[in-house]
């Protein structure tokens, strides 16, 4: 009978051990593979057979006793200017990525999320298409190695990344954000090397995390002093930032349920936009953080933990 949960994670995530304390607390097996820990153990997998055996110090897991997957932590093979990645490490990366795309084989397990669905829901692209086609407002947006401001009608605009990107120059670290943008700031040399993503500028915005857990719907504004926030609000410090809840439209909620299901996922963190009355859809993150939204009234973490207990398999 299949007993425990295998969770594919990392030490370093708080969202992660959340979950597991729920666990614990209902008397759950489960097993917590951190990405940074993979040479600590003989991982052993049998794709024919469908068998999974982790042997360690004390220790020892098997398929036998898998019901649920968690796939909190994918690898992604970055390149990070600055720090060069040795063979070794580049093979190493390349290869655990690999397999835990091939944990695939275990389509018995209840997934959250379904590796095929995570990767595709990475493509923001096909994020923006879906949404459309579902029904949810989206920004007009245009993604070019140009002037691609120029092919959008919005006189403001803002860029940003095609893909989450970290970028490493010695010990220092780069993120990319959403950042508000006039034409001076490109010229046609300067945008051939690489595409980006022009996006129309909704003004009087309030930013809206909505977090989806099966058919659960957390949702909160996101502020700064009781304002709505005219940028990114990823810019902000944590402590600068007020989460309140907020009742979304039935018809915003019914979409959000149903644009993940669409997507595959059993989980997503979705970012809208409310501006005069009217929700725009920004992105869906299937592997997003949630960590920072828990509290005794948004209880995120039971209700992932409960999804991993008692959600249904995949076939």
């Amino acid at each position: 009978m299949n007993k425990d949960i295998l969770i594919l994670s990392s030490i370093y995530d708080f969202s992660t051990d959340l979950v597991t304390q729920r666990l614990e607390e209902a008397g759950e097996k489960y097993f917590r593979l951190n990405k940074e820990h993979f040479h600590l153990y003989d991982i052993a997998l049998d794709p024919i057979n469908t068998t999974l055996k982790i042997e360690g110090e004390d220790l020892s897991f098997s398929t036998e006793r898998i019901k649920s997957i968690w796939y909190r932590q994918p690898i992604f093979l970055r390149n990070t200017p600055g720090k060069k990645i040795n063979i070794e490490e580049q093979l190493s990366k390349s290869q655990w990525s690999a397999f835990l795309r091939g944990l695939m084989v275990f389509d018995n397990s209840f997934w959250m999320n379904w590796p095929q669905s995570t990767y595709a829901a990475e493509s923001k692209p096909y994020q923006l298409r879906l949404a459309s086609r579902m029904g949810f407002s989206v920004p007009e947006t245009i993604i070019n190695n140009g002037l691609g401001y120029r092919k959008i009608k919005s006189k403001k605009f803002i860029i940003k990344s095609l893909d989450t990107i970290l970028l490493k120059e010695n010990n220092d670290c780069y993120f990319t954000y959403t950042s508000k943008a006039a034409p001076d700031d490109f010229t046609v040399e300067t945008t051939r090397e690489s595409p980006i993503t022009f996006q129309e500028y909704i003004e009087e915005k309030l930013d809206i995390r909505v977090t989806v857990v099966g058919e659960t719907v957390f949702s909160v504004s996101i502020t700064s002093n009781d304002n709505p926030i005219s940028g990114d609000w990823r810019l902000i410090s944590k402590e600068h930032l007020e989460y309140n809840d907020i009742i979304l439209p039935e018809n915003i909620i019914t979409l959000c349920i149903s644009y993940t299901k669409n997507l595959g996922l059993s989980y997503g963190a979705i970012d809208l936009i409310k501006s005069h009355d009217k929700y725009f859809f920004i992105e869906i993150n299937p592997t997003g953080e949630w960590g920072w939204l828990c509290n005794s009234k948004r209880e995120i973490d039971n209700e992932i933990a409960n999804k991993l207990i008692f959600g249904k398999i995949k076939k």
